[in-house]
């Protein structure tokens, strides 16, 4: 009966969502320097209004949608495979270090090799994460594994990989400051059809196996002695997991910069919607990172035109006090 009332609770509340995601898209599209209303905006769709409109909505406003739909989504399930894991509610990609490699690599490839065409900037930001992933992963394993201990070198590791960020960019040339500068803030400025051309074929094949693998984070959580018992190959399946955890969030970096605390945010509201199962948290996890996401750029387009607030401000200026919320959260449990 728990098992029934969960799955449609968690079917109400994906409803929900997704009408939510719907609406906050068509306001996304409305947002920014020009104002232009729904009523234009679903013309423009169906080809009944003129071509500024039209190029504004579909060659501006429209991919950048979509491409905060899907990098919120990705850093959503990023973030709750990595809290699965780690057995640890303060884990994110951003705490354990992926996304500072990640950005790290990024600017390197940007200033050191400013010729490079763009569709090099996923490879860059997946070589730079998954390092990251592994000093931390084999640190954490050195002599006796802890998660503890994965969480506090994945901190140090990401302070190591900003302090490069920050010598990068103060020893470069005026003119190369900026555009890393603002990407750096997480935002979607600028994001067009090519930057959604070049990783969204690997962001949804990620997701979809990260889907497709959800009921094995239920398995890993029972403990390693049950989960071998059930057939689990523990340690395969955590580095499987975490490789496909560390690619989600190392690509999305890539396309739109640091989006922080996203991936901690949005796992622990699915899971105060529809409870720990990853089968349904997964899923609803996905739609509350696409919302928290499309909601953060519209509302930084929204608040101060001409003038755009990086969406990464925004989800930084919610998620501290959150992370903080947490904190004192845990705090209280243990006492």
């Amino acid at each position: 009966m728990s098992t029934v009332y969960s799955q449609r609770r968690a079917l109400s509340v994906g409803l929900i969502l997704s009408l939510c995601i719907v609406l906050v898209f068509i306001g996304s599209l409305s947002a920014g320097a020009v104002a232009i209303s729904w009523q234009v905006i679903i013309n423009t769709l169906f080809d009944l209004e003129g071509e500024q409109q039209t190029y504004i909505i579909l060659n501006s406003r429209l991919p950048r949608s979509l491409l905060a739909l899907l990098v919120g989504g990705c850093l959503a399930i990023s973030g709750t495979i990595i809290q699965g894991l780690l057995r640890n509610p303060l884990a994110s990609p951003k705490i354990i270090g992926i996304n500072a490699g990640a950005a790290l690599a990024v600017c390197l490839m940007t200033l050191l090799l400013p010729d490079l065409p763009m569709t090099y900037l996923p490879l860059a930001a997946v070589l730079g994460g998954t390092l990251a992933a592994l000093i931390v992963y084999l640190g954490s394993h050195w002599r006796e594994s802890s998660m503890t201990r994965l969480v506090l070198i994945g901190i140090a590791v990401g302070f190591v990989c900003e302090a490069g960020i920050d010598y990068i960019l103060i020893s470069s040339p005026p003119y190369q400051f900026s555009t890393p500068l603002v990407w750096l803030t997480g935002s979607l400025w600028s994001r067009g059809w090519s930057h959604l051309a070049m990783s969204w074929h690997l962001l949804i094949g990620l997701l979809i196996s990260a889907l497709i693998l959800s009921y094995r984070l239920d398995l890993i959580r029972l403990g390693a002695v049950h989960a071998k018992g059930l057939g689990v190959n523990v340690g395969f399946e955590r580095f499987l997991l975490l490789a496909i955890a560390t690619l989600l969030a190392s690509i999305s970096v890539s396309v739109v910069g640091v989006l922080g605390f996203v991936g901690l945010m949005a796992p622990h509201i699915a899971r105060s919607l529809v409870g720990g199962s990853h089968r349904t948290l997964i899923p609803i996890a996905i739609l509350v990172g696409m919302l928290l996401v499309v909601l953060a750029d519209a509302c930084g387009r929204a608040i101060a035109p001409p003038i755009e607030i990086s969406a990464g401000i925004l989800t930084a200026l919610f998620g501290g006090p959150f992370f903080i919320y947490i904190l004192l959260k845990m705090g209280s449990t243990e006492s």
